[in-house]
């Protein structure tokens, strides 16, 4: 069986949710059982760009560096999905084509897979106005052209069905997370700062945007920061909020108690997880929040909101508050770290909880998937 993959987000410099999503999912396939299997990896390649050497080692792994003009996908994508790709896929002999992130050949006989993590710009303003409206109307038609359609959490199964997607070829598989790796080399300082100035800290992961809902936060920890000794950590790539965010931090007079990282390693990230006393993650809208599995590997406790997909990540192990309301983040957290007993407890749920999403299983359902579609 010959599996086609769209891996062009692994490229990128610094991997966030999507680009672990491929990389985790890819790596994971690659490493099960699947001696029939040659997986055909995707990707555009500019003239005089390196070769991904990803996996390159790996018998079953055939990397297809497409060349491409400058910015053809991202100016041109209906040449790259509808013409382009699958005529390679084509001559390639694919069998069932992944679309790990939004986008499938929307033309060719081919099965397809489409994967869907969220579909946020349906509701709220997230890349700008003209943008999230072609979002919404690729999303539309490629969902219409997939043969399965897979959702990251139930909660973005109910969105998709509720915009059009087909219910019939929906289905759901979890993605894993990245689980505490025990021994790795930890940061002694984050941005400067000694990490042990810090504690004892809470603390949040994600990109400065509108979305995560970062202003909230400020506004929150801001309301309770005379009562306990803690520092807000923000950790994350700059986003539409940042200016936002940094002049909420100035008026209230909390430059020295909340710290704005910037983008951070992996052993950056590693360190803060492992030192946090609390996980805070009240985002608006997400299509799973594996953030949230990460932290409770970690061993810490997580207060998040009520709201999208993140009750699916929590389940029982964390705390969700109504996000909607002022002061709700504020007299959990509060509320935590008053009570040990219940923290204790918090902590011993999450690190049950986490281990029912792992890779191996998702890879699992998705080969089967894949099977089931080409009938191998």
């Amino acid at each position: 069986m010959r599996v086609g993959i769209f891996v062009e987000v692994v490229k990128a410099q610094f991997h966030t949710g999507i680009s672990r999503y491929v990389k985790k999912l890819v790596e994971t396939l690659v490493s099960q059982d699947h001696c029939d299997v040659t997986y055909y990896l995707y990707y555009q390649r500019q003239p005089g760009e390196q070769k991904l050497d990803w996996l390159s080692a790996n018998k079953q792994v055939k990397h297809r560096p497409l060349w491409t003009p400058v910015n053809l996908l991202s100016e041109h994508p209906s040449v790259w999905w509808k013409y382009y790709l699958p005529l390679v896929m084509k001559l390639d002999g694919i069998d069932v084509f992944h679309g790990p992130n939004h986008s499938v050949p929307v033309s060719g006989t081919i099965p397809t897979v489409l994967t869907i993590h969220d579909i946020a710009y349906f509701y709220m303003k997230v890349h700008g106005e003209g943008l999230d409206r072609m979002l919404k109307r690729t999303t539309l038609e490629n969902m219409n052209c997939a043969t399965k359609i897979v959702a990251v959490s139930q909660s973005t199964a109910n969105d998709i069905i509720r915009e059009g997607a087909a219910a019939d070829k929906t289905t759901v598989i979890y993605q894993g997370y990245e689980p505490n790796p025990g021994e790795m080399k930890e940061c002694t300082s984050i941005m400067q700062r000694p990490v042990s100035s810090l504690t004892p800290y809470l603390l949040f992961i994600g990109t400065v945007q509108p979305r995560k809902n970062v202003e909230y936060l400020v506004d929150e920890f801001a309301s309770v920061s005379s009562e306990i000794p803690h520092t807000l950590v923000i950790a994350g790539a700059p986003g539409d909020s940042q200016q936002t965010v940094e002049k909420k931090i100035a008026d209230y007079g909390l430059s020295d108690r909340i710290l704005l990282t910037g983008f951070i390693s992996d052993e950056e990230r590693h360190t803060l997880y492992k030192q946090a006393d609390i996980f805070l993650y009240p985002s608006l809208y997400e299509g799973f929040g594996l953030v949230i599995l990460e932290a409770m590997s970690y061993g810490v406790p997580v207060i998040t909101g009520n709201n999208s997909s993140l009750p699916e990540a929590a389940g029982d192990a964390g705390i969700k508050v109504d996000i909607a309301t002022q002061g709700a983040l504020g007299e959990a957290i509060l509320s935590l770290i008053n009570e040990p007993q219940r923290k204790q407890a918090l902590i011993e749920k999450g690190l049950t909880h986490c281990h029912s999403f792992g890779w191996e299983e998702s890879a699992k359902q998705m080969m089967a998937l894949y099977r089931q579609l080409c009938r191998c």
